[in-house]
This record gives C-alpha cells, sequence and structure tokens, in this order.
C-alpha cells in the first residue's frame, strides 16, 4: 500500500516506487490490513504534511502489533529531513529513505525485513536513466515526467533545497527518448516537472533550454498535451514566452507561484522579483497566450509582514484574477532563514489572513468559472466521477475539470464538452454533437 504526499515531484516518484515493487512481485491493495508493506512517499514543505504522516503512521501501531512482519516505510522529503530522528519519533516504523534512495529500495527492503532500515540519504551527481519500463501509471495515458531535480534558489521560507540538492538536469536526448518510449505506450499527456522548470539545461550549459526541450518534444508523435509544472517567475524570460505560444501540443496552463504582493516581503522571501516584474510577467503571458489560464502558489503570515502589506497581496490577486490558488499561511521550517527572523506573526493572526486570502480567491474563481459557460472545450476524459454516477471526468487544455455524462469507454479519449454549469473550481457539461 502507498500513500503519497504533496507535490507533483512526488507523484512522479511514485510512479518510480509503484514499477520496482512491481518488478519484485508486490500488487497494490487499498486495504491496510491486506499489506505487507505499508509505504508513505512524504512531504516536509509544511508542518501540517509532517503531522499528518506522524498521525497516519501511529495509526498502524495496533495492526503491526497484530502483524509483525509488516514492513512500515517512508520516503520522500520528510524522511530526507529528519533521517535518524524518525525512528525516535515513531518506533513502529521499518524503513527511512529519501528522494535519492529510490533505486536501492530492493536491497532496502531486504534488510528491514531483519532491522530498522536508513537509506543513504546522499546527493546524487546525475540521473539514473530512468526508464520507461521501470514505472506504474495510475492512467496509462498520462505520466509526469521529472526534467530536472533539486534548486538552487534557497527561498528564505523553503527546506527544498536542502533536502533534495542542487539542480540537476536530464539531457535532452534521455528525455526524448523517454518520452518517446512512453507515447509508444500509449501516453499522451505529459507533465514537465522540476522544483523550476525554467532552470531546465542551465547546468548543462543550454541558454533557454526549457525551451528547447518543449520544442523537442513538440515533434514527438503520440504526445498529444505538454503540461508543466512548477515555473519561476524570476526566471520567465520574454523569449520563452513567444517559443512556448508557437507550439501547438504545449498546454495554455501557467502556474506562476507569486508568494507575496509586497515589494519588502519578496525581498526577505529572496524571490528574485518585485510585484512590478511579476505583473510584467502576467501581461506577457496573456499577451501571447489570451486563453491561458493562471495559477499561483501563495503565503500569508510571513514573519514581519503587516496589513498594509498583506493587503498588497490581496489587492494583486484581483488584478491578476487567477482560476485557482494554492494558499498557505507560513510555516516555520527549522534550518531556513525566515524560521529564525524574530517577527513572527502569531497563530491566530495567520489563520484569519488565510482565511480572507481564500474568501477572495473562491469569488474570483467563480466569477471566472461563470465566465466559461457556453464554451466548448477539449477535454481529456480521466475518470468516472465519484460523486456523480454515469458521470465522467476529465481536464481541459487549461486544467479545469469538467464532469459531463458519459461512459467509462471514453476514458483517456478526448472529446468535446460544451460547459452548462460552474462552480468555484469546476465545470458540468455534455459532449457537444
Amino acid at each position: 500500500m502507498l500513500t503519497t504526499f504533496g507535490c507533483q515531484m512526488n507523484q512522479a516518484d511514485a510512479q518510480r516506487l509503484r514499477g520496482l515493487l512491481a518488478s519484485l512481485g508486490y500488487t497494490e491493495t487499498s486495504q491496510e490490513e491486506e499489506a505487507d508493506l505499508i509505504l508513505f512517499n512524504t512531504c516536509c514543505v509544511r508542518q501540517h504534511a509532517e503531522q499528518r504522516l506522524i498521525g497516519r503512521v501511529q495509526s498502524l501501531a495496533s495492526l503491526k502489533k497484530r502483524n509483525a512482519d509488516l514492513i512500515i516505510g517512508v520516503s520522500g522529503c520528510m524522511a530526507q529531513n529528519m533521517q535518524a530522528e524518525l525512528f525516535k519519533i515513531l518506533p513502529m516504523l521499518d524503513l527511512a529513505f529519501g528522494p535519492n534512495d529510490i533505486e536501492q529500495l530492493p536491497l532496502l527492503l531486504q534488510r528491514a525485513a531483519n532491522e530498522k532500515t536508513m537509506g543513504n540519504f546522499a546527493p546524487k551527481g546525475a540521473f539514473d536513466g530512468e526508464s520507461a519500463d521501470g514505472i506504474v501509471l495510475s492512467r496509462p495515458f498520462s505520466a509526469m515526467v521529472n526534467i530536472i531535480r533539486g534548486c538552487t534558489n534557497f527561498c528564505s521560507y523553503c527546506i527544498v533545497p536542502y533536502v533534495r540538492g542542487p539542480e540537476i538536469s536530464r539531457s535532452i536526448t534521455e528525455l526524448r527518448d523517454y518520452i518517446t518510449d512512453l507515447a509508444g505506450k500509449g501516453v499522451t499527456e505529459i507533465t514537465l516537472l522540476g522544483q523550476n522548470v525554467n532552470a531546465y539545461g542551465r547546468d548543462l550549459g543550454l541558454q533557454e533550454g526549457f525551451t528547447q526541450l518543449l520544442e523537442e518534444i513538440e515533434q514527438i508523435d503520440g504526445i498529444r498535451w505538454i503540461r508543466f509544472l512548477t515555473s519561476h517567475p524570476r526566471d520567465f524570460s520574454d523569449e520563452s514566452i513567444k517559443r512556448i505560444s508557437a507550439l501547438s501540443k504545449v498546454c495554455e496552463q501557467y502556474h506562476l507561484p507569486v508568494q507575496a504582493g509586497s515589494n519588502r516581503i519578496l525581498k526577505l522571501m529572496k524571490r528574485g522579483y518585485t510585484r512590478e516584474r511579476y505583473l510584467d510577467l502576467v501581461n506577457r503571458v496573456r499577451e501571447y497566450i489570451p486563453d491561458a489560464s493562471l495559477s499561483t502558489d501563495i503565503i500569508c503570515g510571513f514573519p514581519g509582514e503587516t496589513d498594509a502589506e498583506f493587503k498588497e497581496t490581496l489587492e494583486l490577486v484581483e488584478q491578476v484574477r487567477y482560476e485557482s490558488a494554492f494558499m498557505y499561511y507560513y510555516s516555520p521550517r527549522a534550518g531556513t532563514e525566515a524560521a529564525a527572523m524574530t517577527e513572527q506573526l502569531a497563530e491566530e493572526d495567520k489563520k484569519e489572513r488565510l482565511a480572507k486570502l481564500i474568501e477572495v480567491q473562491t469569488r474570483i474563481s467563480l466569477e471566472e468559472s461563470l465566465k466559461q459557460i457556453g464554451r466548448e472545450f477539449e477535454v481529456l476524459v480521466e475518470s468516472a466521477a465519484a460523486r456523480n454516477e454515469g458521470h465522467m471526468v476529465g481536464k481541459t487544455r487549461t486544467g479545469r475539470s469538467v464532469d459531463f455524462p458519459g461512459d467509462t469507454a471514453l476514458i483517456g479519449s478526448y472529446v468535446k464538452v460544451r460547459i452548462k454549469t460552474a462552480r468555484n473550481w469546476t465545470l458540468s457539461g455534455v459532449i457537444a454533437e
């Protein structure tokens, strides 16, 4: 049983974990009582994610007592960050390993059957030549592809550079071959991943390497849609926007994490851009890609943030009008610069600001959704609707979720859907004639 927390990078790691476990003869179950191995692929970006993981593992204590052969493991960023400390907090744990230890899983599981086992937690100098044969996809028509791992930005609030290591890009040749293999297996949609995809190729000596990679993938037969996450506003150049706008397979979905609307807070965060530079980027994207859907990440309650500076964030959200946003209040991460700042805000104040931010963005999301009524969109059908029998769910090129009456035979295909109704985050419609 494998449970994944956190970002899409972790989801991509889960593809590799499932592939390795399948090669060892494991079959996945959704029932904890049936499992010989329960593995949690974790995140450490926010304290809440760590608390959820600790609670989940602690809930397995009675199951562990009933089944002495059960192996409980924690992988991913939280394991990388906490390492041996995890075994003290969670005595029922058998195994802990980091993102760079995934290929060692067969050996680690052998050891964990006899004693508590940790990975090496060592940084890697290069990609291992990941094979399309070595992953298991949750949806056979859609794959996540890591193009660059690590981060060298060291934003003052972020733990990721410490646990994921420096930026390392996969070569264009390797990625082209890998994605061609995926297309040959029936994958039609890929999502390119990196802590900062715009940094792709810098360590390989490439200028505009990410754009060059997109242009290469555009030529691969069978790939129909290309998405990417996450872009750093500082590194998204005008040239890149122009060249990407000419690519027919690249979806009109741009995730541009702003984090804050105040220049002083952005500087304290070490984001490397100003409010004005960010808004100029938004204008450039909308100039060259008029139908682009924009989403973002926002942190409120950063150390020292004043009421006026929080208001600047709200004003920016009103101005940009994101279709969706991941919104959080600041969570101190030990070892980062921001955690040592003296002007930490009270938890109640941070929660109050987050509630206000969510209120504003939810209103905007609904207003933008209502504009889609009557329009037709091409939709990649992903699954049956969980709460609406006889309906299917899919996504548009812009990443909007759409449900409509349909049959499971449509899963993996592309259909035209006319929008009839809209909610905050999702749309409903019917297949267009």
